[in-house]
């Protein structure tokens, strides 16, 4: 930043007006910074029950986590969604014994379901152990080590416990009620579809505005605020288009409509078809994962897809380039790929929904 120009200045931001933020330096010094324009981008913090109130040391946060100096011997993570299922298989590679419970009846249930079966049963054979439809109701230090108590009386017993149960945005003691930026009922800052928040010159991106908490959402939302305070032609934020990943072992790679809207719509249809079929899957010794493909029934539009395999991240991208731009499954189906290669399972999903014309 500093080699471009940019101006790093150390310490605690405020707005005062739509046209100046109030700095507390780091040494205590106060400054008043005039601004055209204003790009709020604060970001998230882990969330935290009374319950079991982290201490960095043996009750960790996911952001304290990372301090540790050593791997823990016993972990237990509370919460089975994205965070909690990638830092709990990481972890478990690393050599911890891992317990992972889960209030719900699969991990990662915010993920398509097909997807979050293959990832739990990888855990489970890998050794971690899923404690499903499980709710913590406490959690303890004992001893050298600690103990979750469940809603349903067990006792689960660790070295250490990772609460993974979500973020909450920081958006507290910035001065934005008083001026009048918009906060929605959880205290996200309330954004259009170019970034600007409810005042006049004052953009928001990332995590504080709650839309797909995704380090690429919040750069494109970052880049689109400013072209379109400087006046340059913005696209606005399609979240159709936004492709994520899960990075898990194997990964977990979505786009578009879910299997779940897919099924509430006669209009579209599905297809998946499994790696253990590619002939470089086979090369690669890959036994797990899928390709599914949603299309409009009629056209072949292509309105999404799921991947589980690895880097299944690198897979995604033709797939969200056929929704973004509206290609037709024939579009995917007639582009060459590579023999032998993974990609070539989506050109193949793509023929299974050929349209007749």
């Amino acid at each position: 930043l500093q080699e471009v120009g940019v101006r790093v200045v150390p310490g605690t931001g405020r707005l005062a007006s739509p046209s100046e933020v109030v700095v507390e330096g780091t040494d205590g010094a106060i400054e008043t910074i005039s601004a055209d324009v204003v790009l709020l981008s604060t970001g998230a913090t882990p969330r935290v029950l009374p319950s079991a109130q982290p201490d960095g040391e043996r009750i960790l946060t996911w952001q304290q986590i990372y301090a540790l100096p050593d791997v823990p011997e016993r972990l237990v993570v509370v919460g089975s969604g994205v965070t909690g299922a990638e830092l709990a298989q990481a972890y478990l590679g690393l050599g911890a014994d891992v317990t992972l419970v889960s209030s719900r009846e699969l991990v990662l249930p915010g993920e398509d379901q097909d997807a979050a079966a293959v990832i739990e049963d990888v855990f489970r054979r890998r050794g971690m152990t899923v404690l499903n439809r499980s709710r913590m109701a406490s959690a303890e230090r004992r001893g050298d080590g600690v103990v979750v108590t469940l809603e349903d009386g067990r006792e689960v017993e660790g070295s250490h416990v990772l609460i993974a149960v979500g973020a909450v945005p920081n958006t507290r003691d910035l001065g934005l009620e008083e001026i009048g930026v918009e906060l929605s009922e959880s205290g996200h800052i309330v954004t259009d579809r170019v970034s600007r928040t409810s005042v006049r010159g004052i953009y928001a991106a990332g995590d504080c505005t709650g839309i797909f908490a995704l380090a690429s959402v919040a750069a494109m939302q970052g880049r689109t605020a400013m072209a379109h305070a400087l006046g340059d032609a913005v696209t606005p934020l399609r979240l159709s288009g936004v492709s994520a990943n899960v990075f898990t072992d194997p990964e977990i790679a979505t786009v578009g409509i879910s299997a779940a809207e897919a099924a509430d719509n006669a209009d579209v249809e599905a297809v998946m078809m499994p790696l253990s079929r590619n002939p470089r899957a086979k090369m690669l010794g890959i036994t797990e994962g899928f390709v599914k493909l949603f299309a409009y029934r009629g056209t072949g539009t292509v309105l999404g897809g799921v991947i589980v395999a690895p880097r299944a991240s690198e897979l995604i991208f033709p797939i969200a380039l056929a929704v973004t731009h509206r290609l037709g499954v024939d579009d995917l189906s007639d582009t060459f790929a590579v023999y032998p290669s993974l990609s070539g399972t989506i050109a193949e999903a793509a023929r299974r929904l050929h349209v007749h014309r």
